[in-house]
């Protein structure tokens, strides 16, 4: 499980990274990327739910410990 968690934590980061290039790229004048508020949109969504298992699985811990 904590292989998974460190996994997940990666992939976290990697997603926010490709979200602020996509969304930088875009903003540039003359540089157009098909659908890129919809690439972000759906990355934040992502990284959502991944963030929710996190805190579900630590709520879950926490409780086990006490």
């Amino acid at each position: 499980m904590d292989k998974l968690k460190k996994m997940v934590k990666y992939l976290t980061n990697i997603l926010a990274i490709i979200s602020a290039l996509v969304a930088g790229i875009n903003a540039v004048e003359g540089i157009t990327i098909p659908y890129a508020i919809q690439i972000v949109q759906v990355i934040a969504v992502v990284n959502g739910v991944i963030g929710t298992y996190l805190l579900g699985q630590k709520a879950i811990n926490n409780k086990e410990e006490k």
